[in-house]
This record gives C-alpha cells, sequence and structure tokens, in this order.
C-alpha cells in the first residue's frame, strides 16, 4: 500500500473536489450525530466550496490526503502565532480511510505544521456525540471544556474543546 501523500489546497478545483467529498462525508457521517437540517445548514454554511474560499482567504490552510491519486478526506488549521496555538479546523476522513491509521497520520502532519512555525497548542472542537473524541484522546488530546455556540437558524454546536500540549 503506497504513502498517504498531504499537499497544500491552492486552486479551484482542489475546492470542488473538497465540496463535494465534503457533501459525502457529513451527509454519511453526521445525520446520525446531529440530523439531516442540521447536516444540511452546516454543509451550506462551514463546509461549501465558497465557505472554503471564504476561510482561505481569511488565513485558514486547507490541506488533502490522497493515497495513489484517490482524494481521501481534507483538513483545515488557522495558525495562532500570537497565542503559539494551532487550531484543527477541519479533519475529516472518507469513510474507506477511517480506522486505517489515516485520522494518526494527518495528526502527525498537523504536529508536524505546528512545530516548523514554533506554535506548542493545537485545539479543536469536535462534537460530544462523536466517537471521534476518543480517537483525539487516544491522540494525547485533553478535554478542556465543553461549549455550546449558537451557529444560526436555531442550530447549536454542542461540543468540547479539545488541546494538546506540543511541549
Amino acid at each position: 500500500m503506497t504513502a498517504v501523500s498531504f499537499g497544500p489546497v491552492r486552486c479551484d478545483a482542489q475546492i470542488a473536489s473538497i465540496d463535494k467529498l465534503a457533501n459525502e462525508i457529513w451527509h454519511e457521517y453526521y445525520v446520525p450525530l446531529i440530523g439531516q437540517a442540521q447536516v444540511d445548514y452546516m454543509v451550506a454554511k462551514f463546509q461549501s466550496a465558497d465557505a472554503m474560499r471564504e476561510q482561505i482567504r481569511s488565513g485558514y490552510e486547507y490541506f488533502t490526503m490522497e493515497r495513489d491519486g484517490t482524494l481521501l478526506g481534507y483538513l483545515a488549521v488557522q495558525p495562532q502565532p500570537t497565542e503559539q496555538r494551532l487550531f484543527i479546523s477541519k479533519l475529516y476522513l472518507h469513510r474507506s480511510a477511517r480506522g486505517a491509521g489515516t485520522g494518526r497520520l494527518a495528526m502527525e502532519f498537523i504536529e508536524g505544521l505546528a512545530r516548523e512555525r514554533a506554535l506548542n497548542l493545537l485545539w479543536l472542537t469536535v462534537n460530544k456525540g462523536n466517537p471521534a473524541v476518543k480517537s483525539y484522546q487516544r491522540l494525547g488530546f485533553r478535554i478542556e471544556s465543553a461549549i455550546v455556540m449558537d451557529i444560526g437558524n436555531g442550530f447549536v454546536m454542542d461540543d468540547f474543546r479539545m488541546e494538546k500540549s506540543l511541549l
């Protein structure tokens, strides 16, 4: 099996591919967690091509995860150098890539990005009911706080804020 490669997102064709993958992942994985209506809303607001372009303009960095030319997933980070931390905004894997170590490789890639930039804290938010909470804990993250955030249209994100120190 060939290695997973990570590459920066630099063009609209990549954004379009991620948009399509995001739609598939979110409807397959998140509907049982948060329901169809909230998934539809969140995909349009946070995972669409327009949302990605706006996030990139505001300082987020997107990366693809591929094996043999097949898009397995994507991630987005926001460096926060003043606080010496890196926000992991997105880390999503196609169902065919889950449970095969791809998430661990993605986290190693993210940690490398943080270390290259002298950022010593990783943080993310994750739905409280998401089985990924346990995966993040196995990777060294700890639950820092519980947060409920109004995201509009009558929806909230009921999440844990998780952190990992790189010191």
